[in-house]
């Protein structure tokens, strides 16, 4: 084998070691899968890797708790980026954009029932306020981390209150 098989090999074993995993802290890894599509009129900024929430739909109760209403129809946007239609319970798939990344709008219905709830994406921020890594590299690099919005990013999970 010649150094290009060599190195066509060495590139699918990097590429095979790659994280393809979905990250985020939201709930709900054990629901259905639901993956936002791109509006096909829209430049979506590229994604650094896929990020995950849990989506579901709550109705009061008498005592004022929440139950929730499994069967519910949600269509969730992610600005001009994203669209998905799923019923809940359901676990939103979309790539992490970073610094690009949308606020997500969850319109939900359930019969007669029907509600909306909004969330921000979130960016780490560890306590100290730094990434742990930078303290054995030394001062500088990763101050910006959190407040350029580079940090890991999670979104928060959509609890959709339906009246």
């Amino acid at each position: 084998m010649g150094r290009i098989g060599f190195g066509v090999l060495g590139l699918l074993a990097l590429a095979a070691c790659g994280d393809t995993g979905i990250r985020g802290s939201g709930s709900g890894t054990d629901l259905p899968l639901v993956e936002m599509k791109p509006n096909a009129a829209q430049i979506v900024p590229p994604g650094r890797w896929k990020t995950g929430l849990a989506v579901r739909a709550f109705v009061p109760d008498a005592e004022g708790g929440w139950v929730e209403m499994p069967g519910s129809r949600c269509r969730v946007s992610g600005g001009d980026y994203f669209t998905a239609d799923l019923v809940t319970p359901a676990r939103l798939v979309l790539p992490d954009l970073g610094p690009d990344a949308p606020q997500l709008v969850a319109n939900c219905t359930n019969g007669q029932l029907a509600g909306q709830a909004v969330v921000q994406p979130a960016y780490g921020w560890p306590e100290e306020g730094r990434p742990s890594g930078v303290r054995r590299a030394g001062w500088g690099g990763g101050w910006w981390w959190g407040y350029e919005k580079t940090g890991p990013l999670v979104y928060p999970d959509l609890a959709v209150a339906l009246r």
